[in-house]
């Protein structure tokens, strides 16, 4: 990344900062986002907007000033203002900055596909989302979001670091109501890297069809149960184990993992990477936001766990190489990547044989402990009888704890799709032996 103003301004601050005999980090973001959204074919919200922020840290003695702008103008009075913010840190913790050392992922270039596309075709997609989504006279209302976003980061030192990157991608979301003694809705998203990978209409389609296939829903009996986690599902619930696999939540006795490293936390062919990245993602990233390279590694490897997620000062009170997963003021991975299976969507009905099929959670943050591991989450979902959809199912709770419901997965489908939340998710569907459905027949 070439920005001669910025250049300018890193400059100022370098020689400010050897004058005063400490060591400076600045982190520069732009970030361009573009969002549109139709409500019963009426656009309702358009933003169309670009921020940039450069964040100016200083450390001396172990400890940081932190400091902020957004602009280039008088980067003299940031750095010092970042100086004088040392002394309000009440912290025994001692900080790191990062040398720019090791080997740093090429992306693929961002050739700016989306920036370039029309507005009039952005605002094509919902429109289209929208007329496939009305396609049945029981449908009742209607909602359809494009989205997509460019961020560019660049973060230097005075230690040596220098690294830069922009990344960008598209995103769609879409959900259909249908008339019924209480509405039945049904949703669907999707993602890409180039606008060729957003299909309006089949993203409008399948939102109408499953609030149809809702129709008619009742609860079921409670009891335990075979159940299918549908990949969107899974990556909701994954957002418990990025929490307990963050060292930090280890530190401070946050994390039932902690302790258990190398220990079998779950079934054996259950494998959970984080990747810098994956061609459907669009959260791909070359080093985290201290500027540490990202790299391939097994989280959870057949069952087994392999690693913690650390940022330099985790990773440094654990006497580890930090694994380039810091993510602001805490950790994240890049790209949760859970290794698929061979089975389809449809081979996993067939696997499950009678059970329940779950297309939605609710309350993930207050029904959710990712301390104790423990959950109980209103859901919806269909009813499977003989590999079948038969029904909707609504008013059920499932609940469990996270490490069991990992240690009972039987079967990890092929069906792979990419999220976004915590960084980046790439999940397939899988089949759980048992879990608790608490219902109201």
């Amino acid at each position: 990344m070439k920005n001669k103003q910025f250049d300018d301004f890193k400059d100022t601050v370098f020689a400010l900062a050897k004058k005063n005999n400490v060591e400076v980090q600045i982190s520069y973001s732009q970030n361009r986002n573009f969002q549109v959204r139709y409500q019963n074919g009426d656009m309702d919200q358009y933003t169309d907007a670009g921020k940039f922020r450069m964040n100016v840290l200083v450390l001396k003695d172990g400890k940081l000033g932190a400091s902020y702008t957004e602009t280039f103008d008088d980067p003299e009075k940031v750095f010092l203002d970042a100086c004088e913010n040392i002394s309000i840190v009440d912290t025994e913790d001692v900080e790191y900055f990062y040398d720019g050392s090791g080997e740093y992922l090429k992306l693929e270039p961002y050739d700016g596909a989306f920036e370039n596309l029309p507005v009039r075709d952005r605002i094509g997609y919902v429109e289209t989302a929208h007329k496939e989504a009305r396609k049945d006279e029981r449908i009742l209302m209607d909602m359809a979001v494009y989205g997509d976003e460019m961020n560019e980061q660049r973060i230097a030192n005075t230690l040596g670091l220098d690294v830069s990157f922009v990344d960008g991608g598209g995103f769609m979301y879409a959900m259909a109501v249908a008339k019924d003694s209480s509405p039945r809705s049904g949703t669907e998203f999707t993602l890409g890297k180039r606008p060729e990978d957003i299909d309006g209409a089949y993203v409008g389609k399948k939102a109408r069809e499953e609030s149809i296939a809702l129709i008619g829903s009742q609860s079921v009996k409670s009891g335990k149960y075979r159940i299918i986690l549908r990949n969107d599902v899974f990556s909701d619930m994954l957002g418990m184990l990025v929490s307990m696999i963050s060292a930090e939540n280890a530190q401070k006795n946050l994390s039932p993992l902690k302790g258990k490293l190398g220990e079998q936390i779950g079934s054996n062919i259950f494998t959970v990477k984080d990747l810098p990245y994956h061609p459907m993602s669009i959260s791909n990233a070359p080093f985290d936001t201290q500027g540490v390279p990202t790299c391939e590694k097994a989280i959870v490897e057949n069952g087994v766990f392999k690693t913690f997620l650390h940022n330099l000062k985790t990773a440094k009170k654990d006497g580890v190489k930090p694994t380039g997963n810091a993510a602001g003021n805490g950790i994240a991975p890049i790209n949760l990547y859970v290794e698929p299976g061979n089975k389809s969507f449809e081979e996993l009905l067939s696997a499950l044989g009678d059970g329940i099929l779950i297309i939605e959670v609710d309350g993930m943050h207050a029904g959710a402990n990712p301390i104790s591991g423990n959950f109980s989450l209103g859901a919806k979902g269909f009813k499977v009888e003989n590999g079948k959809i038969v029904r909707g199912v609504e008013e059920i709770t499932v609940s469990g704890n996270f490490l069991e419901m990992m240690k009972n997965i039987e079967e990890v489908g092929s069906d792979l799709r990419a999220f976004v939340g915590f960084g980046g998710c790439i999940v397939p569907s899988i089949i759980v032996n048992e879990i608790d459905i608490a219902g109201t027949m």
